[in-house]
């Protein structure tokens, strides 16, 4: 083997290298764009997973945002009140209290839920969704195909056993992702409320009574029974479909201890347990037991006239 060549060759790719080095300087010097150090030290607080849930495509363009005046110093659900405090005093701005969220599912069929036909297509509730409204029989509930648990940037979600998606709220940020995701998220499948919410109703459809106990036995059958055991008046019946107000409610758990269909869990992150154990599980939770004497108490002062 000739060595010339060798040298000759290990000289040019060196040459090249050197002037492409020089190019790039050059066209760093040339085309660099000044960036306001405000945004800097925004961008520093923010949590970076550029998960989108503040309306922006990444955290550098929400700094911008922030900056700019254009997006408030609590737009990042992501980061909660921490996150909201940093970019307040890396802006000299008055801090604000943040409205804390996380997910929350209105479903609890699963494998409980009857199916139309036998789905062998992707597994992905958007692409079933395309197929004849689905192969659900519920026209409101979770096809069980996991792109929320997908979606997820932090990992919050898991589907379960029973075909249905667990939000660990130990993680979930209240980013919204997986609503979006969710093809029945705009009807409340999937949706956000406040994180000390106490209770969920495990049902989304507001088909009649009877024809929801054809298709699932989980269903929420309208009974009313929740309404009239609760003493803070914080659950009705609306659209044939129980509701909880979080604003009113206790956290007593006398609408779970009493509904037939255990559509009703405890929830939020002030409950005794993580969701990961009571999603699904209604009265059953050991350890359980609803605060009647609360409830009399409260039923004497008045709360539910």
């Amino acid at each position: 083997m000739d060595l010339s060549l060798i040298i000759n060759a290990v000289i040019a790719l060196s040459v090249i290298g050197v002037a492409a080095g020089a190019i790039l300087a050059a066209a760093s010097k040339r085309f660099h764009v000044e960036v306001d150090p405000r945004v800097e030290r925004v961008l520093s607080v923010l949590p970076g997973a550029n998960c989108g849930a503040c309306g922006n495509p990444s955290c550098f363009s929400a700094a911008e945002a922030m900056v700019a005046g254009d997006l408030a110093v609590t737009a990042c659900t992501a980061g909660g009140q921490a996150v909201a405090d940093g970019v307040a005093d890396a802006l000299g701005v008055e801090k604000c209290v943040v409205a804390a969220i996380v997910s929350v599912r209105h479903c609890g069929g699963g494998r409980a839920a009857s199916r139309r036909f036998d789905y062998s297509g992707v597994l992905s509730c958007n692409t079933v969704s395309r197929l004849a409204g689905g192969d659900l029989t519920c026209p409101a509930g979770c096809f069980g195909y996991g792109d929320c648990a997908r979606a997820c940037p932090f990992d919050a979600i898991e589907i379960d056993p029973r075909g249905l998606p667990v939000i660990d709220l130990d993680r979930c940020t209240g980013c919204e992702v997986c609503v979006r995701e969710c093809p029945r998220g705009r009807i409340g499948l999937l949706a956000m409320e406040p994180e000390e919410g106490a209770v969920v109703v495990r049902c989304n459809s507001h088909d009649k009574p009877r024809a929801r106990k054809d298709y699932c036995s989980m269903c929420c059958i309208a009974c009313k029974k929740c309404e009239k055991a609760c003493p803070a008046d914080a659950i009705h019946v609306i659209d044939l479909l129980a509701v909880v107000d979080h604003d009113k409610c206790i956290a007593c758990g006398m609408c779970v201890d009493v509904c037939p269909q255990e559509c009703i869990d405890l929830t939020g992150r002030i409950a005794f347990e993580s969701a990961v154990h009571l999603d699904g599980r209604g009265p059953k939770v050991d350890g359980f037991a609803p605060s009647a004497e609360e409830g009399a108490a409260l039923r004497k002062g008045g709360v539910d006239a």
